[in-house]
């Protein structure tokens, strides 16, 4: 259940309409007043959630006897409705690509705060396609991100995408199926994981409600992957 919530979630559906969305799945049609009874959430509050739902396209009314029933779309019908959004999406990527500015700045910074920012970041890792390199692989990122990095490494060892990491001795996480690790002392480590792919940086601080620093430019990725190296040949397999 507790993936089912994350992915709705990231569909952006709010908790209790989730909540209310399963409910309705379960009765398959059902009026405001046996779900608010049913989610324990006050009635008023279950019609509002029921037309946040119809307006995302998730839920349908229809009357029954003089009274308002509600339906929710079937997994498959929900699965379909998404994709549509998305093409439509992709649709007007070109338009979008072409308000954007063309001129690069020498060094773009990014900052994502908190969990829903570690995200973000984690799908433009994923979907960068690219071999990458980490220092200090900490637990916390599989505890944070929890199912959310679980289909990462799933996408990753489907892409075939090489991790090379440096992880303090001890550690214990998730491997990549391509993923080549070495050891290092706790000490010699700093608390900050770095992550580097292509020209960009990424440092992830695990201090709430986390952080993590982008820097996309060639040569400081270049300068962080010579520090990599030297910490490699310094660490054990």
């Amino acid at each position: 259940m507790v993936k089912i919530n994350e992915v709705l979630q990231n569909l952006g559906l709010e908790e209790r309409e989730i909540k209310v969305y399963l409910a309705l799945l379960r009765n398959n049609t059902s009026p405001a007043l046996q779900l608010s009874k049913e989610t324990r959430i006050d009635r008023t509050t279950t019609y509002d959630i029921l037309e946040r739902l119809i307006d995302k396209g998730v839920v349908s009314s229809i009357i029954k006897n003089n009274t308002k029933h509600f339906t929710a779309l079937m997994p498959k019908e929900l699965l379909l409705h998404y994709k549509e959004k998305y093409s439509t999406l992709e649709s007007i990527m070109p338009e979008l690509n072409k308000i954007t500015t063309q001129t690069k700045e020498p060094v773009k910074c990014e900052l994502f705060q908190g969990k829903e920012g570690l995200k973000t970041v984690a799908k433009d890792i994923v979907a960068a396609k690219k071999d990458y390199k980490v220092i200090n692989i900490r637990k916390e990122y599989e505890d944070i991100l929890g199912y959310f990095n679980e289909q990462g490494i799933i996408n990753l060892n489907q892409f075939k995408v090489k991790e090379f990491a440096i992880v303090e001795k001890g550690a214990k996480f998730k491997k990549v199926k391509e993923g080549s690790y070495r050891y290092l002392d706790k000490k010699l480590l700093s608390p900050v994981t770095t992550l580097i792919y292509g020209a960009k940086v990424v440092f992830f601080l695990w201090t709430e409600p986390y952080f993590a620093i982008k820097v996309d430019n060639k040569t400081f990725a270049k300068a962080q992957e010579e520090y990599f190296e030297l910490l490699w040949d310094m660490a054990k397999k």
